[in-house]
C-alpha cells in the first residue's frame, strides 16, 4: 500500500493515520451501543475522549522520548517531530487511563464501571492498529527460510523496500502483527459477551471486563514479543515484554485483591482505593 495515502499540497496524509482515525470512530460506535444498553449518557464518553486522546498522545510521545533518550538528548528539536519515531503505545494507554480516573473522580462516577464500558472499544482499536501494522509492513517478525514448505502456514511477504537492513535476501517473515490482531479479536469478542452478561444479569463485578481484557491483551503482546525481528537473540526479555508481563501481573493482583478482600488494615485500605 505504501505509507502515504495522498497529499494535499506539501502535507502528506498517511495510511496509518487513516487507520487510527477509523479505529477511533468505530470504537465510538461500539462504546455508544454499550452506553445505550446500560442507560448512561454518551456525552460522558465524548468528554473523556476530548481529554483522553490528546493527553494519551502526549504521554505516548513522552514515553517514546524517554525510551529512546539517546536519540533525542543531543537534538531536542526532534522531540516535537512526532513523525520521526512515533509514540509509545504504553505511554498512550497510561495517559488515557489517567484521564478516565481523574474524570470519574471529579464527576463522582465509578472508575471501574466506565473502564468496563470503554475496554471493548480499546481492544478493537488495538486490533485495527495491528492490522494496520500488518498491511503497511511496519512490524516485521523473524525471517523464514527462502524455500519455505507449502504447508499453508501464515507467512508475510515483505516488499524489498520494507525489508530491514541485513535481511534483504529474505522474502517471507512471520506475520507477528497478524497473530496479535487475530488473538485480540477473540479478546474483543469475549469482552462483548461479558458486557452483555454484565448488563443482563449483573453478576459480573465492575472492573472484571477491563482487567481480564487487558490481562489477555498484555499476555498476547508478551508472547508475540519473542517473534519480533528485533527481539534479543539470547532469549532475554525486551522492554515491551517486561512492561506487558508486569501489566498482566498487576491486573491479576488487582482482580484478586478486589475479589478476596482481607480483613486487615493494609488490604482493607488498598481495597477501598481499588474499589
Amino acid at each position: 500500500m505504501g505509507i502515504v495515502a495522498f497529499s494535499i499540497g506539501d502535507v502528506n496524509v498517511y495510511w496509518y493515520g487513516i487507520i487510527i482515525t477509523i479505529a477511533i470512530l468505530i470504537g465510538m460506535i461500539i462504546t455508544w451501543i454499550n452506553v445505550y444498553l446500560r442507560g448512561q449518557e454518551f456525552s460522558r464518553v465524548v468528554d473523556i475522549l476530548l481529554f483522553g486522546i490528546p493527553i494519551g498522545f502526549l504521554f505516548g510521545r513522552l514515553g517514546q522520548v524517554i525510551l529512546h533518550w539517546d536519540n533525542y538528548q543531543n537534538n531536542w528539536s526532534e522531540i516535537l517531530q512526532c513523525a520521526h519515531g512515533g509514540i509509545s503505545i504504553y505511554g498512550a494507554f497510561l495517559g488515557f487511563i489517567l484521564v478516565v480516573f481523574l474524570y470519574t473522580s471529579a464527576k463522582r462516577l465509578s472508575f471501574w464501571f466506565w473502564l468496563d464500558i470503554l475496554v471493548p472499544a480499546i481492544v478493537f482499536a488495538l486490533m485495527l492498529d495491528q492490522l494496520g501494522h500488518f498491511v503497511l509492513q511496519v512490524t516485521v517478525g523473524t525471517p523464514l527460510p527462502i524455500n519455505i514448505p507449502n504447508d499453508h502456514s501464515l507467512v508475510q511477504y515483505i516488499e524489498y523496500d520494507f525489508r530491514p537492513s541485513g535481511f534483504e535476501g529474505y522474502e517471507y517473515f512471520r506475520p507477528v502483527a497478524l497473530y496479535q490482531a487475530i488473538a485480540q479479536f477473540f479478546v474483543f469478542v469475549a469482552a462483548i459477551i461479558l458486557s452483555f452478561l454484565q448488563i443482563r444479569r449483573n453478576h459480573i463485578k465492575q472492573g472484571t471486563i477491563f482487567l481480564s481484557s487487558i490481562f489477555f491483551v498484555a499476555l498476547i503482546r508478551f508472547f508475540c514479543g519473542f517473534l519480533y525481528l528485533g527481539a534479543p537473540a539470547n532469549d532475554t526479555l525486551h522492554f515491551g515484554q517486561i512492561t506487558c508481563l508486569l501489566g498482566s501481573m498487576l491486573c491479576l493482583c488487582i482482580w484478586c485483591l478486589r475479589k478476596y478482600q482481607r480483613q486487615n488494615f493494609f488490604c482493607g485500605t488498598l481495597f477501598k482505593f481499588l474499589k
